[in-house]
């Protein structure tokens, strides 16, 4: 439980740091690129240098990190924007209700759960997708032809349903591999490096076509910036990955607990840090999204309840 209370505070601190890089007008993507960077080189610390002796074996663990990589600096690119066009809860609300997309693939395809899933957990998956809308609904103003119809403007649909697929889909990428991939302390140690490593280059060789290109110039201050970002990026997957392993890779039971704590603390972050304030329909997006979340891990709250 320690592993996904600590992964809580760092998946939420990473939104607040997003919205910081909006305001201090720090170039996103160059940030990223060194982040991920940064959690290469800490993760190889932090393995005690393993061998790379299992590179020459190939198989599918390390397909699986090459897309992984490619598809984490994607979403955490889409996070970004989401904080900064739309609003920290918008962003912590669509990429932490992604969760549907892994409970799904692990209770149809995994099979690996600590306790059956009844009626109520899937009406929480249902609200889920409820709650992503309700909370990024966002009212265009009324003109004289409107009639003051309330209409969601296509910009703050777009950018936090696109983070709500590639988050989901990260995560059930990561849950599969965790479970079916790494058999060995070996696979599990190197797994991580190889994926914040694909997403460093993968950032780096973008980067350098958009600099070649003109179309940015390299600004220092994004290098701390990044450095920042890669130890709170890193500690956020290496607890995640530890709280799945805790509890026998129970991504349908995981991810819930993991994300209500996120949920709360992205929204009363942005209320308490940038004055966030949602509108009705955004409120009950939000508590839209704690009655799904709770529905969906109702049992293990009784438990707890009773222990």
């Amino acid at each position: 439980m320690l592993a996904l209370l600590i992964y809580v505070l760092f998946s939420g601190t990473i939104v607040f740091t997003f919205k910081y890089f909006g305001l201090l007008r720090i170039p996103t993507f160059q940030a990223l690129a060194v982040n991920y960077l940064t959690c290469t080189v800490v993760g190889w610390l932090m393995s005690g240098s393993p061998s790379l002796a299992l590179l020459q074996t190939g198989g599918a663990w390390l397909v699986a990190a090459v897309v992984l990589g490619a598809l984490f600096i994607a979403t955490f690119y889409l996070v970004a924007l989401t904080t900064q066009r739309v609003s920290v809860s918008a962003a912590a609300v669509a990429t932490k209700m992604s969760l549907v997309l892994p409970v799904a693939f692990n209770l149809v395809v995994l099979r690996q759960a600590q306790r059956p899933y009844t009626a109520l957990n899937y009406v929480g998956i249902a609200l889920a997708v409820v709650a992503i809308i309700l909370t990024v609904w966002k009212p265009a103003p009324a003109t004289a032809g409107s009639r003051g119809a309330q209409v969601a403007r296509t910009d703050t649909w777009v950018l936090p349903v696109l983070a709500f697929l590639a988050s989901g889909s990260g995560d059930t990428l990561l849950n599969y591999a965790s479970s079916r991939l790494l058999p060995t302390p070996e696979h599990q140690a190197l797994f991580p490096i190889l994926l914040f490593g694909t997403a460093a280059v993968v950032g780096l060789v973008v980067l350098a076509g958009r600099l070649l290109a003109n179309v940015e110039t390299i600004q220092w201050r994004s290098i701390p910036a990044g450095v920042v970002l890669g130890i709170l990026n890193f500690f956020s997957v290496y607890f995640l990955i530890r709280a799945l392993g805790a509890f026998g890779n129970d991504g349908a039971f995981v991810y819930p607990l993991a994300n209500i704590g996120t949920i709360l603390l992205g929204a009363l972050g942005g209320y308490v840090l940038f004055r966030e304030r949602l509108g009705r329909t955004g409120q009950l997006g939000l508590l839209t999204a704690l009655v799904a979340l709770l529905l969906l891990s109702y049992q293990e709250v009784l438990a707890a309840a009773g222990a």
